[in-house]
């Protein structure tokens, strides 16, 4: 059976990744001799759907999942697929970042299942409840039905990146971490396949089972997969003798998520979390912050601009969807949009007014800063002082001539 599954952005999450759950539900149907397409809309201008499918007609599948949450996606989908004879169905399979069996529960939890449904529904319905399982006992997913080249994942370097999940979440408190030789067997696999060696480890934070860990760095350290790996950490739990260890097992990029509340209210935790970034780039590792704004608006200038200090090499920021009344209004997603967009431009200017303070001092520096942001120095250190970052080491290089 030929089948197709197309694959909406998650309104829920701003990040493009690849779907994995759907790349490890294509590999069990491809295992059952099925032929399976992924038709990923995220990579596409979804107003104009009737396009982006032009390939999905010429496949002609006898089935179409269309994974998406909302009624509105779904209405532009059926639109898009008039005249296809392919048997459509609807699954809330649009988590992206979530573990196989996350996804799956949502899917099943949504979905009305018929009381007698067809033979290729039963298929369907079959491997969704396959995958709520260990996945050391599932086929490596179907990369190869995505085009990964065309994710925007980079490191901070430039480098491109995909994702890998380092194990099954059930629940909130159910984790089940994956055997660390077959992590490191599938970053091998993907890398010779699809030639890429710039990895992410997705997943719960990587601290959150030392024991295993520990295990997950030694057989990283001691393979001969010759890739690079972006993992997230609890800061407060980053040893010096853990960061080097990270190190040799090929960490290059080291996600650390924080509250930016906490931090701010804490001198022991800014104190650690500047302690793990200079340690980090001293071993020659790149910082990614990953922070969580979820205090009053007012706050919210003195939390960014306390951010920009911390040395990050990027950083990206989070805001609930939702907030109690005391804390702020009720948003809808388009201005949550604007409001991380404005949060974005406002750490950039800070971080570029950080470095000019770093070079030229606490005096020099703020005065340097706002006459380069005026375009009196020329419009390469008009760019950097407005946050634009291409150009900061041609302009170390010019300040130090």
């Amino acid at each position: 059976m030929k089948i197709a599954f197309i694959v909406l952005p998650n309104t829920e999450d701003p990040c493009i990744t690849p779907p994995l759950p759907i790349g490890y539900l294509g590999a069990l149907l491809e295992q059952q001799r099925h032929i399976v397409r992924i038709y990923d809309l995220a990579l596409h201008d979804t107003s104009n759907a009737t396009e982006a499918l032009a390939p999905l007609r010429a496949f002609r599948p006898h089935m179409a999942i269309v994974a998406a949450s909302s009624p509105s996606a779904r209405n532009l989908i059926e639109a898009a697929l008039a005249g296809i004879t392919a048997n459509v169905m609807h699954i809330e399979l649009h988590m992206r970042s979530a573990t196989p069996a996350q996804a799956v529960a949502r899917a099943l939890w949504s979905l009305e299942r018929p009381s007698e449904p067809t033979d290729e529904q039963s298929v369907i319905f079959e491997a969704l409840l396959g995958l709520d399982d260990d996945l050391d006992t599932l086929p490596f997913p179907a990369r190869h039905l995505l085009p990964l080249e065309q994710y925007p994942l980079f490191t901070p370097m430039g480098d491109l990146q995909t994702t890998l999940l380092t194990g099954q979440q059930f629940t909130s408190t159910s984790y089940i971490p994956r055997n660390p030789a077959l992590i490191s067997a599938e970053l091998r696999s993907v890398a010779r396949e699809h030639g890429i060696r710039h990895f992410i480890l997705a997943g719960p934070l990587l601290t959150l089972d030392t024991a295993w860990l520990h295990d997950l760095l030694y057989h990283l350290a001691t393979s001969d997969a010759g890739v690079c790996w972006e993992g997230s950490a609890s800061f407060r739990q980053l040893t010096p003798d853990l960061l080097r260890m990270f190190r040799r097992a090929g960490c290059e990029v080291l996600s650390l998520p924080f509250d930016a509340a906490e931090v701010l209210d804490s001198k022991d935790a800014r104190t650690a979390l500047l302690d793990v970034v200079r340690i980090a780039h001293e071993l020659g590792m790149a910082v990614r912050g990953q922070i969580d704004l979820d205090p009053s608006y007012s706050a919210m200038p003195t939390l960014v601009d306390l951010a920009a200090t911390f040395g990050l090499d990027d950083v990206r920021f989070s805001m609930p969807s939702t907030s109690s009344a005391s804390a702020q209004p009720a948003t809808g997603s388009a201005e949550l949009e604007n409001i991380t967009e404005m949060v974005q431009s406002r750490y950039r200017s800070s971080q570029s007014r950080q470095f000019f303070v770093e070079r030229f001092g606490a005096r020099m520096g703020p005065i340097l800063w706002r006459v380069g942001r005026s375009g009196l120095l020329g419009r390469a250190w008009q760019r950097r002082a407005g946050g634009n970052d291409e150009i900061a080491h041609s302009l170390t290089r010019g300040a130090s001539a």
